[in-house]
């Protein structure tokens, strides 16, 4: 819930939120994605994720097949932090899709997704 705080905190409005839970697989990861980009209001996706049960390999894993199952017109932008973070960010590195959008910590997260959507919503 922290994460809609520091979104409001870095002037956007959360649309909408997700809680993918402890030990999310990636095909959790991808369905969850799916769902929230099959709704055309969303400018920009935040992905925080500090795990500790959830393994930041699969959440990358995750976001690398639902940009195979979707059609991705907005940024996503993907905090990761946690057990196998590094991984996970890597292997998000490494895909070098264009709709991925790294981000060091929380605050920066947040500031750049609302960057984003403030320019999709005007693009």
């Amino acid at each position: 819930m922290s994460t809609l705080d520091v979104v409001s905190q870095a002037g956007g409005k959360p649309a909408n939120f997700l809680d993918v839970g402890g030990g999310a697989s990636a095909d959790l990861m991808a369905t969850s994605l799916e769902v929230v980009l099959s709704d055309p209001a969303v400018r920009s996706v935040l992905v925080n994720i500090f795990g500790g049960i959830t393994r930041g390999e699969l959440v990358a894993q995750g976001i690398i097949e639902a940009l195979a199952r979707v059609e991705v017109r907005v940024p996503i932008v993907v905090r990761l932090d946690g057990t196998n973070a590094e991984e996970g960010r890597r292997i998000l590195e490494e895909a070098a899709h264009p709709r991925i959008v790294p981000a060091a910590t929380m605050l920066d997260a947040a500031r750049r997704a609302v960057e984003l959507a403030h320019e999709e919503a005007s693009g």
